[in-house]
């Protein structure tokens, strides 16, 4: 078997043996497709979470007489103009992987064998703790493994059968855990009657790890009325909105989340940078509807942190999958404001 058989990681994996699952790492932490992940790896797709221009992915891998031994590897590799994998990144990490490893990696290694190989790498990154703990808490689930020690725990608070102030001790691991294992109805709804009690740290905490899995259209609610509360203050609380819109912001109940957004962009709070970078970052999708993609050119033409977070915002949405068509549009609307064309003069003068 010589190195020019093996082209990309998936093949390496499949020929070696092993199994394995894909999650991304860098915008949204949720499993990749095999189809999405090896038509990126054949650069015949683009990378469906880009962040920075590059692909942040992790994989979690085992031998399948070993199905209780995992290894992970936590992978960066650039991306071109189109989003697509640049290849030639690729070849030189297999030619050092294939070096290292060698062809039948699970027959021939040992653990520290496999954990070592990419020590060094251009091509390897440590995720953040809250990115390591939401990857964990899919990993396991994905797996049907067994939760972390920190979730009956955090089950038990988030769900009122603790004190609403008891909250320090909460392991971030548990509360990663209890937000990707939702599906269980009675749970949802006992969530649902704690949220509007919840402290604000709690409560962000929680939103961070709800984002990447699909709350139901009852959670979107409660977020919502959060949301409308809010807005009706002199001078609504900037991380409550954020904590609201990106705990929604992967939710299928789409209808309501828009809404949400609508709201939100309405009111003069969505200049600020972090509700815009939110709404872009977390809910890009919305964006695709014309009257709301407008709605956020015109308020991001009057954000509070000036021309460079315009173009910013701009250049890092315009990278998605399928987002540069609607953003020109609006960019180019006839009806839009003096403001907004001002900025797009700076940006693409």
């Amino acid at each position: 078997m010589t190195t020019n058989k093996i082209t990309t990681l998936s093949e390496f994996l499949h020929q070696s043996g092993a199994k394995y699952r894909v999650f991304d790492m860098g915008r949204r932490v949720v499993k990749l497709s095999p189809d999405d992940f090896v038509g990126f790896e054949r650069a015949k797709t683009s990378y469906p979470y880009p962040l920075q221009k590059t692909a942040h992915f992790g994989v979690i891998f085992w031998n399948p007489a070993i199905p209780d031994k995992h290894y992970v590897w936590f992978l960066k590799f650039p991306l071109d103009e189109q989003g697509l994998l640049i290849q030639a990144a690729r070849d030189e990490f297999l030619v050092m992987l294939l070096d290292r490893v060698g062809e039948s990696m699970l027959a021939a290694s040992n653990g520290e064998d496999i954990e070592g190989a990419l020590k060094d790498s251009a091509y390897t990154f440590t995720p953040r703790e809250d990115k390591m703990a939401a990857f964990n808490a899919q990993a396991t689930k994905s797996l049907a493994a067994k939760p972390s020690s920190y979730y009956p725990d955090a089950l038990a608070y988030f769900t009122g059968q603790k004190q609403i102030e008891d909250w320090q001790s909460l392991g971030m691991q548990g509360v990663a855990d209890v937000a990707v294992r939702l599906e269980d109805y009675d749970e949802t709804l006992s969530l649902i009657e704690t949220i509007p009690k919840l402290p604000d740290e709690p409560f962000s905490v929680l939103s961070t790890f709800l984002e990447i899995t699909e709350p139901q259209a009852g959670l979107v609610e409660v977020f919502a009325q959060r949301v409308d509360m809010e807005l009706q203050e002199k001078k609504p609380d900037i991380v409550r909105i954020c904590a609201c819109l990106r705990a929604a912001s992967n939710s299928p109940a789409k209808g309501l989340v828009d809404q949400m957004v609508m709201h939100v962009l309405k009111h003069q709070c969505s200049q600020n940078i972090e509700v815009l970078a939110t709404i872009s970052g977390r809910i890009w999708r919305v964006l695709e509807q014309d009257n709301i993609c407008q709605l956020f050119v015109e308020q991001l033409a009057r954000n509070d942190a000036g021309q460079t977070a315009f173009s910013q915002i701009l250049a890092d949405v315009m990278y998605m999958p399928n987002m540069r068509q609607h953003i020109m549009q609006a960019l180019r609307s006839t009806t839009r404001s003096a403001q907004l064309s001002r900025a797009v003069g700076i940006m693409f003068g």
